[in-house]
C-alpha cells in the first residue's frame, strides 16, 4: 500500500489524546489503535461504522468508516483541527438601505457570516427578505448562480417580495418536486449554483425521502465546486418543531458532521428512551417512550423516581451503574422490570446548545410587538338530516379513518362519491380475459422452511382473470360530490357580512369539495374569491378569472397600493387548504382567519394561522382566529391537533366515544 494513505494521528477524546493509526483503503478510512472504550463510541457514532473482526474473509481487529463529508468533518474534530470554528466566528457589520427590523439584520449577517446556516424563525418575522439582502450583498444577481426552493404557496410570496422590495435579482424558483426532478436528470459536469435557499426547510425532515435526498445531492455538488465559498441556507418556521428528530436532516443538508450522530437512528436514540415493541404482524418496531428533556428521568425506563414503583434502592457505597451493559440486559418492556435508577440528561435542551452557530432560533414574541392572537369557537348544532347520516356512516365504516373522513365531509356539508364514467382494458390481463397462474407440482411446498425458487417447480395454467371476472375491461371512475346544507354555511355567510366593510376575509378548509362550495357562495354574494389548494387561481365576484398576483397584493396590509387595490377590489376572501396555502403567504389585510375545517397536519394548521399575525398587520384590529365546530369530530380534530397527535391512530372506540354528544 503507497505510504501516503498511511498517516499517524492523535485523536482527542474528553481530557486525552490517543494514537491511532489511519489507513485509506476502498474509500475507507481504516483505524488502529489500542482497546479504548471512550475512542470506539466515537468511531461508532460515525455514519457507516463498522467493526471487521467478523468478516468472513480476512477478518481484522480494526474499525472502518466511509469517506464521506459528514465522516471527514467529526474525524477532522478529533484531531483537533476544529472544522465548528468557522461556526464560533463573530458575525459582520453590515449596512443596509432598506428599513430592516433589528432581528432581521442579525439574519442577514448571521446568513454572510456563517454561509451554510439554518434560519428558523417563527412565521411573519421577515426572514424572506433578510436572505434577499444577503443574496444582494454577495453579489449574485440569480439565474444558475441562485436557486430559491420553496413550496408551491411560498414561489407566490417570493415572487411578490422580489417586486415589492425592486431588487435587481432574479433566482431560478424552483419547487420541491421540481428540485427532485431535476436532481435526478442530474448528470457529471452540471455546474451548481453558488447560493441556494431552501423555503420551508421543514419539508426536509425526512433523510429518506426523495426530496430531502435531492437536497443533500445538490449541497454536495456545491461543496464539491465552490468550497467554502457557497452559501446553503434553510429557511423553517417552526423553530420549536414537534419533534425533535425533524432537526437531523436539515442539519446534515447544511453542514454533514455538525451533529455527532452519523444517522437518524443513532440520532433518535440519544434524546430519547426506545423499547422495542410487538407489531400485529408478529415482528418487533422501535417505540419512542419519552424524550430525555428532565434530568429527573431514568435513563432506562424514562420514568421519574416516583412513578416507577420498580426502581431498585441503592446504597451511597454502591459501584457506579454501567448503563451500556445494562441496557443490553434490559428486557423489551423495560417498565415491567426491576432495575436502578440511572439519572439522565438533558439531551433535548443539549441540543439545542449543540445547534449554537448553525442554527439561528428567533421567536415572534421576542422580536416584534404584536397584539395578542384571540381564539373564538363557533359551535353550531347539526339537523335531522345530518344526524340520520351521521348513523348511517358509523353503521356502514368499516375502519376507523375511513368513518372519520366521511363524517369530517359531512360536516362541511358534502360527500365524496365515485361515479361510473365508462370502462377501460383491465390492467391485469391487458383486455385478454385470462391470465397465466403458476402452480407448484405435487410435492412442491413452497412455504417450506428453507424452500429456494425454482421455476421447473411449478406449471402454467390459464385461468379466467379475477380482476375483471373475465370481461376484459374495468369501469372508470371520477370523484363527485354529493351536496347537503351545513348550518356551518351560515357562519360564513355572517362573517362575509360582518367584513363587508373592510372588505377582505381569510378562510381554511380541510377538503377541495369543502373549497369549492366556499368559492361558490363567496360569488353568490358578491365577493372576489382567491383560490389556495390543488387548484391556485382568482376570480372576480362573477366568477372570472382574475390576476391571481393582482389579489395576493390585495390581501397584504402593508402593500403600497393597498387603497387603490381596495377601490378595484372592494370584497376579497382569500380560500385556502392549510396544507397547500399554509406556507409563505403574507395575508394581513384580513383580521380574522376562519377555520371552516381543519386538515390532519399540524404544522400546516400553525403555518395557516400566521399568515396574516405578522408585521404590517393593522395593530388596531388586532388579530382572531375562528373555529367552526359542527359534528364532534371537528372538535376531535381540533383537540388532537393542539395535542400534535397521529389522527391515523384512532380507535373506533375513541370515535365512538366522541360522537355521544349528539
Amino acid at each position: 500500500m503507497p505510504e501516503s494513505q498511511v498517516r499517524s494521528a492523535m485523536f482527542r477524546v474528553g481530557s486525552y489524546r490517543y494514537p491511532v493509526r489511519v489507513t485509506i483503503q476502498d474509500d475507507r478510512f481504516f483505524f488502529n489503535f489500542a482497546y479504548n472504550p471512550k475512542l470506539i463510541a466515537e468511531i461508532k457514532c460515525m455514519q457507516g461504522a463498522k467493526w471487521h473482526g467478523f468478516d468472513e474473509t480476512n477478518p481484522v481487529k480494526q474499525w472502518s468508516v466511509p469517506i464521506t463529508d459528514r465522516n471527514v468533518f467529526q474525524i477532522n474534530y478529533l484531531m483537533e483541527r476544529n472544522p465548528y470554528a468557522k461556526f464560533d466566528v463573530p458575525l459582520v457589520e453590515i449596512s443596509t438601505e432598506r428599513p430592516l427590523y433589528r432581528h432581521q439584520e442579525e439574519t442577514k449577517a448571521f446568513i454572510l457570516t456563517r454561509r451554510t446556516c439554518i434560519v428558523a424563525e417563527e412565521m411573519g418575522l421577515g426572514k424572506s427578505l433578510a436572505a434577499i439582502e444577503a443574496i444582494e450583498a454577495v453579489g449574485y444577481s440569480g439565474g444558475d448562480e441562485v436557486w430559491w426552493v420553496a413550496p408551491k404557496s411560498g414561489i407566490y410570496a417570493v415572487e411578490r417580495e422580489l417586486r415589492k422590495w425592486e431588487t435587481n435579482i432574479r433566482p431560478r424558483m424552483l419547487s420541491y418536486p421540481a428540485l427532485v426532478k431535476i436532481i435526478r436528470q442530474w448528470t457529471p459536469g452540471t455546474q451548481a449554483p453558488k447560493f441556494v435557499v431552501f423555503d420551508e426547510s421543514s419539508k426536509l425532515k425526512n433523510p429518506t425521502s426523495q426530496r430531502t435526498q435531492a437536497a443533500m445531492h445538490l449541497t454536495k455538488s456545491m461543496r464539491q465546486e465552490w468550497k467554502d465559498s457557497c452559501f446553503i441556507v434553510l429557511m423553517s418556521g417552526t423553530p420549536a418543531p414537534k419533534s425533535p428528530i425533524d432537526w437531523w436532516a436539515q442539519c446534515e443538508i447544511a453542514q454533514p458532521g455538525f451533529i455527532k450522530e452519523g444517522d437518524l437512528f443513532k440520532f433518535k436514540r440519544r434524546l430519547c428512551v426506545i423499547e422495542q415493541r410487538e407489531s400485529i404482524s408478529g415482528g418487533v418496531f422501535p417505540h419512542i417512550v419519552t424524550w430525555l428533556d428532565d434530568e429527573d428521568k431514568c435513563a432506562i425506563c424514562g420514568k421519574a423516581d416516583a412513578e416507577q414503583p420498580l426502581h431498585m434502592k441503592r446504597s451511597k457505597s454502591s459501584t457506579p451503574v454501567d448503563l451500556t451493559l445494562l441496557l443490553k440486559s434490559a428486557p423489551p418492556d423495560r417498565t415491567n422490570w426491576p432495575h436502578p435508577f440511572v439519572g439522565s440528561v438533558n439531551e433535548i435542551s443539549r441540543l439545542y446548545k449543540r445547534m449554537q452557530g448553525l442554527v439561528l432560533v428567533k421567536f415572534k414574541k421576542d422580536c416584534l410587538d404584536l397584539p395578542e392572537k384571540r381564539y373564538e369557537i363557533i359551535r353550531v348544532k347539526p339537523t335531522i338530516d345530518i344526524l340520520r347520516a351521521v348513523k348511517l356512516i358509523k353503521a356502514t365504516s368499516k375502519r376507523t379513518i375511513e368513518a372519520l373522513t366521511r363524517l369530517r365531509e359531512l360536516s362541511d356539508g358534502f360527500q365524496y362519491t365515485n361515479e361510473v364514467t365508462g370502462s377501460k382494458a383491465c390492467d391485469v390481463c391487458m383486455g385478454l380475459k385470462t391470465v397465466e397462474h403458476p402452480t407448484p407440482k405435487t410435492g412442491v411446498d413452497p412455504s417450506a422452511s428453507g424452500y429456494i425458487f425454482n421455476k421447473d417447480d411449478y406449471t402454467i395454467q390459464i385461468i379466467k382473470c379475477l380482476a375483471c371476472d373475465g370481461t376484459g375491461s374495468v369501469p372508470t371512475y371520477a370523484r363527485g360530490i354529493n351536496e347537503v346544507t351545513s348550518p356551518k354555511d351560515q357562519v360564513f355567510i355572517d362573517e362575509l357580512d360582518l367584513h363587508e366593510d373592510l372588505g377582505r376575509l381569510v378562510v381554511w378548509g380541510g377538503f377541495t369539495g369543502t373549497i369549492d362550495r366556499l368559492v361558490g357562495i363567496a360569488h353568490q354574494y358578491g365577493w372576489s374569491t382567491l383560490r389556495f389548494d390543488k387548484k391556485v387561481d382568482a376570480s372576480d365576484e362573477k366568477g372570472e378569472p382574475a390576476s391571481v398576483d393582482k389579489y395576493l397584493g390585495a390581501m397584504d396590509y402593508s402593500e403600497k397600493n393597498s387603497k387603490t387595490l381596495l377601490e378595484e377590489i372592494p370584497k376579497l376572501v382569500f380560500i385556502g387548504n392549510p396544507e397547500a396555502g399554509g406556507m409563505g403567504l403574507t395575508l394581513t389585510a384580513s383580521p380574522t382567519a376562519l377555520f371552516y375545517s381543519n386538515s390532519f397536519k399540524a404544522d400546516a394548521r400553525w403555518q395557516s394561522e400566521d399568515r396574516g399575525h405578522r408585521a404590517g398587520m393593522d395593530m388596531n384590529r388586532g388579530y382572531t382566529v375562528k373555529d367552526i365546530i359542527h359534528l364532534p369530530t371537528d372538535e376531535l380534530v381540533l383537540t388532537n391537533l393542539l395535542k400534535k397527535r397521529n389522527l391515523q391512530n384512532l380507535t373506533m372506540g375513541e370515535l365512538e366515544e366522541a360522537m355521544k354528544t349528539l
